[in-house]
């Protein structure tokens, strides 16, 4: 049977990561982002601003076997500009959420809508920042409570042949994290805590970030909450 993943925010991190790994089991994967560094033959790579509307809606999904199964992974984020909400720019908190909700939205729509008969997966990378209100952090914490939800709506729609999960990874060494430990200390309370996650090594691979959905996508009906934290998946 062909596997086929649509994946974004391919280019580095855990989008890079898992691309990666699922070329090494045999995926067709598409990947969509501004970069590319994968090389292989059984991947395309669509060069695309994400957050850039108008080509979000000119994207159509590759035609596939009928008989094939396939993976839809909506990750790619910005966690913006970690500043007060009354000083973010106009322009930057309509980039946030293009790239975060809106952008994401489209693509589940338009997965569903390509894919009715053929069974298929959709995960949506969120965070525990769904959960908790982060001072200087409103545009992630808003955008990934939506995603949350949006997901727990998809399933509520019970769509024919498609699951569908909000993953939240935890703290990844990724180019966020950067961003994040190199954020203004005036406006960021909990700067040291997450330089001190850098420095104990508390920051978690993006190869083995990439296993642990890997083991969800295998495993998918041993997970029968729509939100899933990696912290709680064990592997071998």
């Amino acid at each position: 049977m062909q596997k086929v993943a649509l994946i974004t925010g391919t280019g580095s991190g855990i989008g890079k990561a898992l691309a990666e790994l699922l070329l090494f089991e045999n995926y067709l994967v598409f990947g969509y982002s501004r970069t590319n560094q994968i090389k292989n033959k059984n991947f395309t790579f669509t060069k695309i601003d994400l957050s850039n509307l108008e080509e979000v809606q000119k994207i159509k999904f590759p035609k596939i076997d009928s008989s094939a199964s396939v993976i839809l992974v909506n990750n790619a984020a910005t966690i913006g500009e970690i500043i007060p909400l009354d000083k973010k720019s106009e322009t930057g908190i309509i980039y946030d959420y293009n790239l975060n909700i809106i952008m994401p939205t489209i693509f589940c729509k338009k997965f569903i809508q390509s894919y009715r008969m053929v069974k298929k997966l959709i995960i949506n990378i969120g965070s525990g920042a769904a959960n908790k209100a982060i001072a200087s952090w409103s545009t992630y914490c808003a955008t990934k409570s939506g995603l949350d939800m949006l997901t727990e709506v998809i399933a509520e729609e019970k769509h024919k042949n498609l699951t569908v999960f909000s993953i939240h990874p935890g703290v990844v060494d990724t180019k966020m994290q950067y961003e994040i430990r190199n954020s203004d200390r005036r406006y960021f309370p909990l700067l040291d805590k997450f330089i001190a996650y850098y420095n104990d090594g508390k920051l978690e691979n993006t190869q083995d970030i990439a296993k642990k959905i890997y083991y969800i996508v295998q495993n998918a009906v041993k997970f029968p909450d729509n939100i899933v934290s990696l912290r709680d998946v064990k592997i071998k």
